[in-house]
């Protein structure tokens, strides 16, 4: 099997473990880690990746369908005057703004929960669903406008999360929330709309190449009739709108409708290479060569396009453990967020700060930059997310918080700069996190003899691995000296012990080494 045989099983060390919860989840606490690592490689996957799925999950409050029908609400106001109609829209949206800022809470509060020992919610089927979100992207703003059907959609890709490629396509030319984002819900017999049969193949399935114009013009063809219920947000086939007459698609002929074209799409070699490079870039590595993906590739195939399948092999593989995937790919915001919350084993920061963080950090759920989804990889740094990864650390850590966290408005300020982070407020009690406190909780007070030992805690629980040789200096320099350069030794017995931790957590997690899992 080459780079997908399996570790050796004496190698899957806690370390190890750490990195596969990272992988397949949110990361999560060393002691989890550990417990992992007894389970041995074998267990451990199995429990990460044979999960039931959560296939009746009840929609949160936030995400009810209104009660009042568009065709209601356009009836009610028809016979006010104009201004008066805007404002009566103006207070609808903006119902939907907090709805769906409720749901993202919801969803984040999900992550934050998900943990290998919870079934309710394990960690690889909320890390997936973030995965299908970006891939397949749709977005709440200026076209779907509504919560609803962005939960539904959701909720989709959390149930056929590992299910085969082909059902997920076929949910996908169901699903409301994309049919309305891509134009198809309009699309009719004589005059398709080709933006959703374009993105079908070069954005969600094949890539860019194997298809000609042609091609997307006979699949928008096949798609016409797929539409939107907009009362109640419901799938509807108009069969008087759809193109039932004979088309050519990649080679193939016949009175296609969608499930056909979907099942051509998944017979072409391209799309198992293209969703192989996908998952080998979000689980494995940047920039997986030839050699890496050919064999995902094959794997995904040959099992029917059964994600389960090639995940269970993945997580076993020497490649996933390799030098090459170790430590290498940069943390998403909402992993390097929902990661430091669990090894603090804190709740989420009040909800201006934790979605204003995420958002200035370059990922707003529900409102990915366009249809490609988020980028990822290196495209998550720049000089400006940068200094607010810094600065979320440190509101983390000593509760003082950027006043840019806190707009949240994306119309009032979505032309603007970002404003430099020139004011600071502090807010002690944003974040309930007593390091000496969970010292005593976890007994491991009683190993903390030196500053040395105190140091290396604090690496084992929130890097999980070895620092580089220039962060675990600046540990020890930060926990043997005072602020003024002279020497004082960090014990636990100090007055301001808590205060002395954060800063070497916040140390950490401003590093280098933390942006990486």
């Amino acid at each position: 099997m080459g780079l997908l045989t399996p570790l050796p099983a004496r190698e899957f060390t806690p370390s190890a473990a750490a990195h596969l919860i990272w992988r397949a989840g949110f990361g999560g606490t060393w002691e989890q880690a550990k417990e992992l690592a007894a389970l041995g490689l074998d267990g451990a996957v199995d429990k990460l990746v044979n999960y039931a799925p959560s296939t009746n999950l009840p929609a949160p409050v936030c995400a009810a369908l209104p009660e009042e029908s568009n065709k209601a609400f356009e009836e009610r106001i028809k016979t006010l005057d104009e201004d008066s109609r805007q404002k009566e829209r103006n207070i609808r949206y903006n119902l939907e703004r907090q709805r769906i800022r409720d749901l993202k809470i919801w969803w984040l509060n999900r992550m934050l929960a998900s943990a290998p020992e919870n079934p309710d919610i394990p960690p690889l089927e909320e890390k997936l669903t973030l995965f299908w979100h970006s891939h397949f992207a749709s977005s709440f703003e200026d076209k779907i406008d509504r919560t609803y059907p962005l939960w539904r959609q959701n909720q989709t890709f959390r149930a056929l999360a590992t299910n085969s490629f082909l059902d997920q396509l076929n949910a996908l030319i169901r699903d409301p929330a994309m049919l309305v984002w891509l134009d198809n819900a309009s699309s009719h017999r004589g005059q398709p709309n080709e933006n959703f049969a374009r993105e079908l193949m070069e954005l969600f399935s094949t890539g860019v190449g194997p298809y000609t114009e042609k091609d997307v013009k006979e699949s928008a063809r096949s798609l016409t009739g797929y539409s939107v219920e907009r009362d109640d947000w419901t799938f509807i086939f108009r069969e008087n709108a759809h193109d039932s007459g004979e088309k050519t698609f990649l080679g193939q002929t016949g009175q296609f409708d969608g499930p056909d074209i979907l099942r051509i799409i998944c017979l072409q070699p391209a799309t198992a290479n293209f969703m192989a490079k996908k998952f080998l870039e979000y689980f494995v590595c940047t920039q997986p060569d030839s050699a890496m993906v050919a064999p995902v590739a094959d794997l995904y195939r040959s099992s029917g396009y059964n994600l389960k399948q090639v995940l269970h092999t993945l997580f076993r593989s020497q490649l996933f453990y390799s030098e090459r995937a170790m430590n290498s790919i940069v943390k998403s915001p909402v992993l390097l967020a929902i990661g430091a919350l669990k090894s603090m084993r804190a709740q989420l920061p009040p909800d201006e700060l934790i979605l204003g963080a995420l958002r200035v950090m370059g990922q707003d759920l529900f409102f990915p930059p366009d249809v490609n989804g988020w980028p990822g990889g290196a495209d998550w740094i720049n000089s400006n997310t940068l200094l607010v990864r810094y600065n979320f650390a440190n509101f983390l850590m000593h509760g003082v918080s950027p006043d840019e966290f806190k707009t949240y408005d994306r119309l009032a300020d979505r032309n603007t700069n970002r404003r430099e982070f020139m004011e600071t407020q502090r807010n002690p009690a944003a974040i309930n996190w007593s390091p000496k406190y969970q010292l005593e909780q976890s007994g491991a007070i009683r190993r903390m003899l030196t500053a040395r030992d105190i140091v290396d805690y604090y690496i084992q629980q929130f890097l999980q691995r070895e620092p580089s040789r220039d962060l675990r200096d600046a540990l020890i320099q930060l926990a043997t000296t005072d602020g003024a350069g002279g020497s004082r030794s960090m014990s636990v017995q100090d007055t301001n012990f808590d205060e002395r931790a954060r800063g070497l957590v916040h140390l950490i997690m401003s590093s280098p080494d933390y942006q990486l899992c």
